[in-house]
């Protein structure tokens, strides 16, 4: 009875307040507002997302097309008058309407702004309690915010360049509590069943809307680290309490608010950069103008301060299942190791003398990486979740008989996104063709990395290429090598060879290229795919086999379709030396002219983080040679 008759005070009195606000107070409110001209303050600018226009008849026009978002009817590109609206808006009476459809109510950072910004003045705007709100900030027990980043995925287009999203932390403790915590997540709204190419179409050139969504951490964390096995990283910004709560108002405010969605620049880094850079003196947003990269936020945030420190307050990792089970089995013996084949492969039994002969640490250590497996087999659809259940509890029956063991201490490190290169690459180079002579490459590749240089954050020995030109010029004259629309070589590697660890491979490519190396005038469109087996021999070498195909323009009666056999090797010899090897076969199906086998060995050295010098040697029709250096910005 008393907490109800308290809420009725909470909330009546200050509607009663505002039926009692003169016009007079709103417009000396107004008048001063005008007088600081914070209509064209850079944080009310933020605020309502105004970009510039270049339509002439306006300078701004939001990113926001929802007209709720807005108090004015011309709001969404009229910042003067949707700053005199909003104050209005925040005066007006509470008698015919919802407490939580009140301007206050949904638009919470643009009255904190405001009361900051007006000072004194800023008395007469009578403020009230929100309910809904107050649910969302969870009582206001929100005390810092982190970025997260979720390792790149290849599986999924949307994900290729990895994601980001902001995580709430409240004040309750450490661990599990920790995954209940709200989180804030930017995505294309996509319609159920669309098709790849009409996704993929849309995505990049602002078919669909995105928008902000809320929901608890553990999901993104179940389905990143659990489901698509993917390495996840948590950034806390060194924010002080005003700050996390301006950027939690700003969030709520944006919720559900629908914007037009670009994949490569106006995606989920770029978003949540916005919301970061609402706080005087932040500025994170990559400057790339054409790809807004989630590892270019991510650096941009470690190497920016704030009030004198670090923007970054600390970096924790979050290893996937996956990425746990690997280090696991790796920490094994060799005779550990056998153990564990023959209890899976014997589904549970365990009962074999050697076994029996292990030590108590010995056992711990494999039931304890059965337990794991069975975890990541389920998650990688390697077995049923049934049979993945089933297995579990017998191994964990055999873990309870043994003693409680103590931490090995050998905790699963990876170096974090930020630590890493720049995303960008441009490399120049002196070339020698047997059949056209010597001549300079230019490269550039706006993004993302290749089998050589994948490094924190990517992908391992795999590559993901998008816009890649390589020119070459002789004697005055520039020709096209290559122009790569998207690359994508995705290798998941048999790391353990258990049974379902089977390193699934694949490649995909779309472009122009010279149909071979023998002529400048033979370039023709290409579509190629191969799928295949990967393994690694040791730590230091890969190797991997594809069956594929593709189809192309017919140039020097090359036909229209080819298949093909090839195999490739990825060579680690230092950190910073390594090397690729690839045999092609194909075997044209249509068209006059043959095709020869194709050679490729590339050497890699890195000079600096942002630096490194390759050797490459090509034979396809003609044998090249080129040694080149290259920058990554």
């Amino acid at each position: 009875m008393l907490s109800k008759l308290a809420l009725f005070f909470i909330v009546f009195f200050p509607a009663a307040s505002f039926s009692n606000t003169g016009k007079s107070d709103v417009e000396q409110i107004i008048n001063h507002a005008n007088e600081l001209r914070l209509s064209q303050h850079p944080t009310w600018i933020k605020l309502m997302h105004y970009e510039q226009s270049y339509s002439g008849s306006v300078n701004f026009v939001s990113a926001i097309h929802d007209d709720a978002f807005f108090n004015a009817e011309d709001g969404a590109f009229n910042p003067h008058a949707e700053l005199e609206a909003t104050i209005t808006a925040f005066q007006k009476p509470l008698v015919d309407e919802l407490v939580d459809n009140h301007a206050q109510c949904k638009f919470p950072a643009r009255l904190l702004w405001l009361q900051r910004s007006l000072g004194e003045v800023a008395a007469g705007i009578q403020t009230i309690f929100c309910p809904k709100y107050d649910e969302w900030t969870l009582s206001n027990s929100i005390k810092t915010i982190s970025v997260v980043y979720a390792s790149g995925f290849l599986e999924n287009p949307a994900s290729y360049y990895g994601h980001i999203l902001l995580k709430l932390n409240s004040n309750r403790s450490n661990g599990a509590a920790r995954l209940f915590d709200p989180s804030v997540n930017y995505g294309a709204i996509i319609p159920p069943n669309e098709d790849p190419v009409t996704y993929i179409l849309k995505g990049i050139f602002g078919g669909y809307d995105g928008g902000f969504s809320q929901t608890d951490y553990y999901f993104h964390n179940r389905n990143y680290g659990e489901l698509e096995l993917r390495d996840i990283w948590e950034y806390e910004i060194n924010f002080e309490q005003r700050e996390v709560n301006f950027i939690v108002a700003h969030a709520w405010e944006v919720l559900g608010k629908p914007y037009t969605y670009y994949f490569f620049r106006k995606n989920c880094a770029y978003r949540l950069a916005e919301l970061i850079e609402i706080i005087d003196g932040v500025s994170i947003m990559p400057s790339n103008q054409f790809f807004t990269l989630p590892r270019a936020l991510l650096q941009n945030m470690y190497h920016s301060q704030i009030h004198e420190e670090p923007l970054v307050r600390s970096v924790d990792f979050r290893p996937s299942r996956q990425s746990r089970f690997y280090k696991k089995f790796d920490s094994l013996i060799s005779s550990e190791r056998n153990e564990v084949r023959k209890i899976i492969e014997t589904r549970g039994a365990v009962d074999s003398e050697a076994y029996g002969a292990l030590t108590n640490d010995s056992k711990i250590r494999v039931i304890d990486t059965i337990l794991d497996y069975y975890q990541f087999a389920k998650s990688a659809e390697i077995v049923t979740k049934e049979d993945a259940d089933n297995l579990h509890r017998k191994a964990l029956v055999k873990r309870f008989q043994l003693p409680l063991s103590k931490d090995s201490g050998n905790e699963l490190s990876l170096n974090p996104p930020h630590t890493g290169r720049k995303s960008s690459y441009a490399q120049v180079g002196v070339t020698y063709n047997e059949s056209l002579g010597n001549g300079y490459s230019i490269r550039i590749r706006p993004a993302y990395y290749d089998v050589l240089d994948a490094a924190s954050g990517h992908v391992q020995d795999s590559a993901l290429t998008m816009g890649e030109i390589e020119l070459f010029t002789q004697s005055g004259g520039l020709h096209i090598s290559h122009f790569d629309f998207l690359k994508i070589e995705s290798v998941n590697t048999a790391s353990t060879n258990l049974p379902g660890d089977k390193g699934k491979a694949w490649k995909v490519k779309l472009g122009i290229q010279q149909q071979d190396l023998s002529c400048f005038d033979c370039l023709t469109t290409r579509l190629e795919g191969d799928y295949g087996y990967a393994v690694n021999l040791n730590s230091h070498v890969l190797v991997s086999a594809y069956l594929g195909g593709g189809i192309q323009g017919n140039r020097k009666g090359s036909g229209h379709a080819f298949i093909r056999a090839s195999a490739f090797s990825h060579v680690k010899f230092t950190d910073g030396l390594n090397m690729r090897l690839g045999v092609e076969l194909p075997k044209q199906i249509d068209g006059s002219g043959g095709q020869k086998k194709k050679y490729v060995l590339e050497l890699r050295q890195r000079l600096g983080i942002n630096s490194d010098i390759r050797f490459k040697y090509e034979e396809d029709e003609s044998r090249q040679f080129a040694v080149n250096l290259g920058y990554y910005f």
